[in-house]
């Protein structure tokens, strides 16, 4: 493959990546709740991995090479840069699943938080131990480094999205939101067509130039369309954070005698512009799922609109 090509293949994908971190950024402005935030930070360190660990170790070994480095100093760099960058891998995965935790407001359990990063720190050792005889020492098989660090990623990668998935289904099985329950099952399917995706570029990367190339752009550019799905979940249903402006209160008293609004649905209204979901404002109010439901479409009636963010801007310009 063309260097011109490899160049662009990697602008591409570097850029994509920056372009998921802006836009969940924004999200994360927009709606100022714990799971995007986690989701932001998730993104943010897989995306240091992937710049620094992967696509920085191949940009220097293609420089060495071009400047006639020998091969073991070559490889000894790559294997440096790639440790260095795991902690940050490391970090995105237990986001990732705090992610999904948060958005059923659960919190991960320390037990697990505790093991995981006692495990986590086992392993980056032990490969740092065979890193440092390779490098320091000259000693061990660059091969067999490569092979160990080639399963332990891939190990991981399925642990971790497949533990995601199926405590996701759990979770959500207990949701009576139809539409709550919906988006976040197609939500976790992303990222468990993400890790399949990930996988199977990253095993079979000798067999052909492009899926070296495929595999960082899976791994970086892929987050946009599940990005762009979450933008439309919270545009349906949350509202935006910056709606609760200083005089929110006085706006609300006024739009609710305008559009004859009980104090019921006030309540309600309020906790819509706070950014809470239907299930969130059930438990926030102590009623059931379907009274929060009929109160949100009373309110639609009454005011004209035909969603949250409608209802947002209508508060908004009292």
């Amino acid at each position: 493959m063309g260097e011109a090509l490899q160049l662009i293949l990697l602008l591409i994908t570097v850029v994509a990546g920056a372009i998921a971190i802006f836009f969940s950024f924004q999200l994360m402005k927009r709606y100022p709740l714990p799971f995007v935030n986690s989701y932001f930070y998730y993104l943010v360190f897989l995306y240091i991995f992937g710049v620094y660990g992967l696509i920085g170790s191949g940009v220097l070994a293609h420089l060495f090479t071009r400047m006639e480095v020998d091969d073991r100093t070559i490889q000894s760099a790559r294997l440096i840069m790639v440790l260095l960058g795991i902690p940050f891998l490391a970090l995105s995965k237990y986001m990732l699943l705090k992610t999904f935790k948060e958005y059923f407001q659960k919190n991960i359990a320390p037990s697990f938080t505790v093991t995981y990063f006692i495990l986590g720190v086992a392993v980056l050792v032990l490969y740092g131990v065979f890193v440092i005889r390779f490098t320091r020492f000259n000693q061990g098989d660059f091969t067999w480094l490569i092979t160990f660090q080639r399963w332990v990623f891939t190990g991981s990668l399925v642990f971790m999205y497949l533990l995601v998935w199926i405590l996701t289904l759990l979770d959500s099985q207990k949701i009576t939101g139809a539409y709550e329950k919906k988006f976040i099952r197609r939500f976790v399917a992303f990222y468990l067509l993400y890790m399949v995706l990930c996988c199977i570029s990253f095993l079979f990367l000798s067999l052909h130039p492009i899926l070296p190339f495929l595999f960082v752009f899976f791994l970086l550019a892929y987050h946009l369309i599940p990005i762009l799905f979450l933008n439309l979940y919270l545009g349906k249903q949350h509202a935006p954070g910056s709606i609760l402006q200083e005089d929110f209160d006085t706006r609300l008293e006024v739009f609710s005698g305008k559009y004859e609004i009980s104090n019921r649905e006030k309540e309600v209204i309020q906790l819509i512009c706070r950014g809470m979901s239907n299930q969130e404002i059930s438990e926030s109010l102590f009623i059931s799922l379907q009274t929060v439901k009929d109160h949100i479409h009373r309110i639609f009636v009454k005011t004209g609109v035909r969603n949250r963010v409608q209802l947002t801007n209508l508060i908004r310009s009292t």
